[in-house]
């Protein structure tokens, strides 16, 4: 039996986007209501949004009709940043992904996407 804790991280872009709603911060989101576009390229690639209001977190496949920031990545860019393998604001700053519309709330990301997901909930989407 090995004692090896379980790798957290995401291992697909769709892990990475649709775990983003188990790693919201409550406390940093707290007056936050957005609607966050993801527009993926590459292996996995579609159209992905979160939904941000109330505290929670929502994930949902498609295009939002007015959202609040929309991210163009593609998917490996957008995995190393979830999997803290790559620095989402450099990636930013040498053009690895784009962002538009309220840029404040792509600065904020990191913070208000901070906590970490528990292996139990991980375990309950069936990840690991």
């Amino acid at each position: 039996m090995s004692n090896q804790n379980p790798d957290l991280r995401p291992k697909n872009i769709l892990q990475a986007l649709e775990g983003m709603t188990l790693s919201i911060n409550p406390a940093e989101a707290k007056d936050l209501t957005a609607i966050i576009q993801f527009k993926v390229s590459g292996e996995g690639g579609g159209d992905y949004y979160l939904t941000i209001a109330d505290r929670k977190c929502a994930f949902a496949v498609g295009t939002a009709p007015s959202p609040t920031l929309t991210i163009e990545t593609p998917a490996d860019v957008w995995l190393k940043i979830a999997r803290k393998e790559t620095n989402g604001a450099m990636a930013l700053m040498t053009g690895k992904y784009k962002g538009s519309g309220k840029m404040g709330l792509l600065m904020k990301m990191d913070k208000i996407f901070s906590r970490q997901a528990t292996e139990a909930e991980l375990i309950e989407k069936g990840w690991l």
